[in-house]
């Protein structure tokens, strides 16, 4: 069979920009990388590490996911989710606003979450990662142009690779989060509503928990997918992605994947994107390698 980095070159050749990647067997340590510690534009991917702050609070007791708290028009700003068009003051639960934030990338929600988490405590948390870089944090609210930049910032975050994909290797391995805030956040991520990038070739059966990201030039989709175990069942099981029943831990084989990119030729809003086209292609490599027991 290609070897894995064949694959993932081919799947990128021809598309006008750069990319970086971390595809990583979690098993066995090993990974495969391409500029994995240069940072990129983070877009909306670093929504994760909000929401990972979020979920160590309510495993602490500090936030409730049923606490109820209030939209106030300054969290509202346009670009990505449904927020925005609410009347102020509406009132929503924790876990309501996180979900917006997290499978619509509702800037607006991620907005109202930051208020209880503080940036602060956000970029600390990943900077405190093992093998963290200072480079992966989020430099102001969501939507909010008017907001200053730290000088020779351009984009409201900033990742790399290795450190997005640390933050899934941490909750894979129980570290970072408690029982109940583990099964929140694969819950969560699993209910992604945009498909167009990582899981774009991916059949019924393979489960995955991901986070994209989309600015002009850019497009991004971090996570972990499933493989299913062969040795369960005669038949692999159908997800409804839209419809995922409550799930702990999610069975079978963990891949991590992220994949950045940025300066892309191609502006389209659209699914026919070549970076989203292209980033599906990187999932599908990345499937069909892990999918031989021999790797």
């Amino acid at each position: 069979m290609t070897d894995l980095n064949s694959a993932l070159e081919a799947a990128i050749s021809g598309i006008q920009g750069d990319f970086a990647w971390h595809i990583e067997d979690p098993s066995t340590g090993r990974a495969w990388t391409r500029n994995a510690h240069e940072a990129y534009p983070a877009a909306s991917t670093l929504k994760v590490a909000v929401f990972l702050r979020l979920l160590q609070l309510v495993d602490d007791g500090r936030v409730g996911l049923d606490h109820q708290i209030r939209l106030r028009r300054w969290h509202q700003v346009g670009g990505a989710g449904v927020l925005q068009y609410f009347s102020p003051e509406t009132s929503l639960t924790v876990g309501e606003v996180a979900t917006l934030m997290v499978i619509l990338s509702d800037n607006t929600a991620t907005n109202m979450i930051i208020d209880l988490t503080g940036l602060g405590a956000v970029n600390n948390l990943v900077s405190c990662l093992p093998g963290a870089s200072h480079a992966t944090r989020i430099n102001r609210y969501y939507g909010k142009p008017s907001m200053a930049l730290p000088d020779g910032t351009h984009f409201t975050a900033m990742a790399t690779a290795n450190d997005l994909a640390t933050i899934y290797r941490e909750v894979l391995a129980g570290k970072i989060l408690g029982p109940r805030g583990r099964q929140a956040f694969w819950q969560t991520l699993l209910r992604q509503q945009d498909r167009a990038m990582a899981p774009r070739h991916f059949g019924p059966d393979i489960l995955i928990a991901h986070k994209t990201g989309a600015i002009d030039g850019v497009r991004n989709d971090v996570g972990v997918f499933w493989l299913p175990d062969p040795t369960v069942g005669d038949e692999p099981k159908a997800y409804d992605p839209m419809m995922i029943p409550h799930l702990s831990d999610p069975s079978g084989r963990p891949i991590i994947f992220v994949a950045l990119s940025r300066n892309l030729g191609d502006l389209r809003w659209t699914v026919e994107n070549a970076g989203e086209a292209a980033i599906g292609r990187l999932g599908a490599a990345a499937l069909e390698y892990f999918r031989h027991p021999d790797h």
